[in-house]
């Protein structure tokens, strides 16, 4: 099982600018933002099994990747992509689980970090620590399912010949939490985090917390239409306040965030406001821009190349 990857995408990302879609069109940032957008969508493809969805929403390294005999090898261009996303400005339409970020960044996992598998595995956990373990009758040990075939894990060496009380169950806590977040992906996690630190050495990077990554990587979520309005540019004879634009404006601004997502899709190619707003369009001299497009007959259109 192969990711359909472009191969003059892969050779062309560690030194990529502008991709001209090898003649088919002339990139003004509208395709570029295509080939990060559509790239993205198979690299969490859950066909292809790299990357598992959370209860949270967010997406981890998926323990069982080595379905897919590239596995490791996708790893790294998954690390190189991100890393390329930041540098080209781009947003990426997917969260990755806290525990992850603190991994890229060379942070130590919490037990709070349980949360990305789940609310129920971590209040059972919660529950754990605040009560008498030993009448449960666990151990040193944990259940995985491999595709159907159950296999028993050892959290510590004669794992299964330690029970769990309330003088270790901190330990076995924390060797869980370790196992699941961390030692079940390391060959996922260190694939990735040496792919994305060639392009973006740690250094870069080190300062920021797992929440301010996120921020940098997926850009802001709520579409904010009173920021497009302020750092929208117009072409005669449109102008801020012409009543079409006030009409425009006035009716977005009641859309639904999902609504607003896709118009923002249509209009510059990406669902995603960048990490300072509409404001980084306007700073890079790519603003969204009002313009007469014709007839009234016309239904709008949006130059996406330009956007």
């Amino acid at each position: 099982m192969r990711l359909k990857i472009s191969i003059v995408y892969v050779l062309m990302i560690d030194r990529f600018d502008l991709i001209d879609c090898c003649g088919l069109g002339v990139d003004m940032g509208g395709l570029t933002k295509e080939w990060f957008t559509l790239i993205s969508r198979e690299l969490f493809n859950p066909n292809f099994a790299l990357f598992v969805l959370c209860e949270n929403k967010s997406f981890k390294p998926n323990q069982l990747s080595n379905i897919n005999q590239d596995h490791i090898e996708y790893f790294n261009f998954a690390g190189k992509f991100i890393a390329r996303a930041i540098i080209q400005g781009q947003c990426i339409n997917a969260h990755f689980c806290r525990s992850f970020y603190r991994q890229i960044l060379r942070h130590q996992i919490k037990l709070k970090d349980l949360d990305d598998l789940g609310s129920n595995v971590y209040n059972s956990m919660q529950h754990i620590l605040k009560n008498d373990p030993e009448p449960l009758g666990l151990n040193f040990t944990t259940n995985i399912d491999e595709y159907g075939s159950c296999k028993t894990i050892l959290l510590k060496e004669n794992g299964d010949e330690i029970d769990v009380t309330n003088e270790n169950k901190v330990e076995y806590a924390t060797l869980y939490a370790n196992y699941y977040l961390r030692k079940s992906i390391i060959d996922q996690v260190t694939a990735f985090c040496k792919g994305f630190n060639y392009l973006i050495p740690h250094d870069e990077i080190k300062m920021f917390s797992p929440d301010e990554l996120d921020l940098i990587i997926c850009g802001i979520l709520e579409i904010d239409a009173n920021d497009m309005r302020e750092n929208t540019s117009y072409v005669e004879p449109y102008s801020e306040n012409h009543l079409v634009v006030l009409l425009f404006f006035s009716a977005i601004s009641k859309w639904d965030p999902e609504n607003l997502a896709k118009f923002l899709l249509f209009l510059t190619g990406s669902s995603q406001v960048p990490v300072n707003g509409f404001k980084d369009n306007a700073d890079a001299e790519t603003p969204i821009t009002i313009a007469p497009g014709g007839g009234k007959e016309r239904l709008p259109a949006a130059h996406t190349c330009f956007n």
